[in-house]
């Protein structure tokens, strides 16, 4: 049992003898067990040492001569603390600098997380006003379309309600959402479209107007200049002007007015133009998707109505004319900028391009949710131990530059290409270790979807070439009365300037000879040919990821196309 201090192993020594241990006592600075224990032998070895001393005067001298013997008190602590350290156990030993470590590195730890969270983030780069100057590409204010857009969308009046078999209003799109043509609407949902268009007459001329602007650049305007804020609030417009233009082009078509339907097909193909190039990837999809719905309405007008054969070269010739100004290869660049935005805003900068993860300015960046715990305390103890482990500014850097590269890289090449060439889609991040997946998290929440970006890019391509072939083949069979054998014939006659390449092989759209008609079709994301075999999902926005058989055809239309679109 441990021995407490008490004053019955001092009570036969003299004062000076009393006092002495205790202050050696106290100078040791020992556990109290320790202490304890040399006291009582300190006390004892006094006590033999003065046995023989008959007087309290002879006690007091001898045990002043023992005490000048003894030495220096501090020194004599010391010497005492060093023994009682060599003779403990050794396990004693190990446990005892096990703790010191771990209160060594807890300390350490504090004083970084201290560190760490008083950070501040060096804001060198407007990266909003970059991607302004990137989209204007010149200061001519006359040839930017923007402000004829937004008069447009002012201007524009949301379509009517009608009711349906039961009597429930519903919007006139959603009613015929599952319509493709003109005769499959009843007389409600045709009065309501005409009375739909009439009354978007003004913003329809506004529309066209801004179409044939040679450039687009919008003022875009976020809190505090962070990119991922940028606001794009005109386009849902921008596909509600689409449908409503495939519309009109569709009752144009079917009154007998070819030349105006295809006008406004042309319109909305130079409006999907305007959103490409340097801009966000959310914006080249919706120019992509304001594209495939002209295309899809040509198409579904070619499919149900015969059109001159002056009227489809005319057409064929603008379309082509401006495919050839058009780009289908996605630009990352705007999609960097967020990253590089997300960098200078979540990291210190120590000048040499390095720096920490700063919690508190991860918590506050818009998108990052961990837990959504909602004890503030909590939450930022969960950004606290993420910036802790993260990779640092430069190497964070050098990771987002590495892979937006890579992926700019891969967007010029056809999906076929990228098989072909055994590309690592995933860039090797599946292979990464769990401590590495949690160092360059930022890079694996962050990144946008790619190769899927890039391959609608691609679809989108073959999806025109593809219907410039079919324009070229409807004339050559109002011009020789049958459909040519192959392609090749096409080049010959003068109706198509190159063969349509296939994004999903190495040859172009298969084309055959049908009982009177013909099919055309790409093999699709499977890389096999079906045969023409409509996959499940059909048409030219098909189900993306699928490997499932079937094909993507082009003509005879698939009912489903136009309905995927919009």
């Amino acid at each position: 049992m441990a021995k407490k201090f008490s004053d019955s192993d001092l009570q036969n020594l003299p004062d000076c003898a009393v006092e002495f241990v205790r202050l050696v006592i106290r100078k040791m600075g020992y556990r109290k067990k320790v202490r304890a224990d040399v006291q009582t032998e300190l006390a004892a070895h006094f006590e033999d040492e003065l046995r023989d001393c008959k007087t309290d005067t002879e006690k007091e001298k001898r045990a002043q001569r023992l005490i000048d013997e003894f030495g220096d008190v501090k020194l004599l602590a010391v010497l005492l603390r060093r023994a009682i350290k060599r003779c403990r156990p050794l396990w004693r030993t190990v446990v005892a600098r096990s703790f010191q470590t771990v209160g060594i590195l807890i300390l350490c730890l504090i004083v970084y997380c201290i560190y760490i969270s008083l950070g501040q983030p060096t804001i060198g780069i407007n990266y909003v006003e970059k991607l302004m100057l990137m989209t204007r590409p010149v200061a001519d204010e006359s040839q930017n379309a923007a402000p004829l857009y937004q008069k447009a969308i002012d201007a524009f009046k949301e379509p009517p309600l009608v009711e349906d078999e039961i009597g429930t209003e519903k919007s006139l799109l959603v009613a015929i959402r599952d319509k493709d043509w003109i005769d499959d609407l009843d007389d409600n949902e045709l009065s309501a479209l005409k009375q739909w268009i009439s009354d978007n007459s003004e913003a329809i001329n506004l529309f066209e107007q801004a179409s044939h602007r040679s450039y687009c650049w919008w003022n875009r305007r976020a809190e505090d200049n962070i990119v991922l804020d940028v606001l794009l609030p005109e386009l849902n417009e921008m596909r509600s002007f689409a449908r409503l233009l495939c519309w009109r082009a569709k009752l144009r078509a079917f009154d007998g007015d070819a030349g105006g339907a295809f006008d406004d097909l042309l319109t909305c193909y130079r409006a999907g133009r305007h959103y490409k190039g340097p801009r966000f990837l959310i914006e080249q999809l919706v120019g992509i998707t304001v594209q495939a719905m002209s295309a899809g309405t040509a198409m579904t007008i070619l499919n149900n109505q015969q059109v001159e054969s002056n009227l489809l070269k005319s057409f064929q010739a603008e379309l082509e004319k401006l495919m050839a100004e058009d780009t289908f290869i996605m630009d990352l660049n705007a999609e960097k900028f967020l990253a590089l935005d997300f960098i200078q805003r979540c990291y210190t900068n120590n000048g040499s391009g390095s720096g920490h993860m700063i919690p508190s300015s991860v918590g506050a960046f818009p998108y990052f949710e961990f837990g959504g715990f909602e004890n503030s305390v909590l939450n930022y103890s969960q950004f606290l131990a993420v910036a802790l482990v993260s990779a640092d500014r430069g190497n964070m850097s050098r990771e987002f530059e590495k892979i937006y590269d890579t992926a700019q890289e891969w967007t010029y090449k056809t999906p076929w290409q990228l098989r072909e060439e055994n590309v690592d889609l995933e860039m090797g991040m599946d292979k990464w270790s769990r401590l590495k997946q949690i160092q360059y998290w930022p890079v694996m929440v962050l990144l946008p979807a790619f190769v899927r970006a890039s391959e609608i890019g691609h679809r989108s391509k073959i999806g025109f070439e593809a219907l410039l072939t079919i324009v070229a083949l409807l004339r050559y069979h109002q011009d020789n009365g049958q459909y040519p054998q192959n392609l090749a014939e096409l080049i010959a006659g003068d109706y198509l300037k190159q063969l349509p390449m296939d994004s999903y092989s190495a040859q172009t759209l298969i084309y055959k000879r049908t009982d009177g008609d013909f099919i055309i079709y790409s093999v699709g994301p499977n890389f096999t040919d079906d045969g023409g075999t409509v996959a499940e999902d059909g048409g030219i926005l098909q189900k993306w990821g699928t490997k499932e058989q079937g094909d993507i055809v082009f003509w005879p239309e698939p009912k489903s196309l136009v309905k995927q679109q919009q």
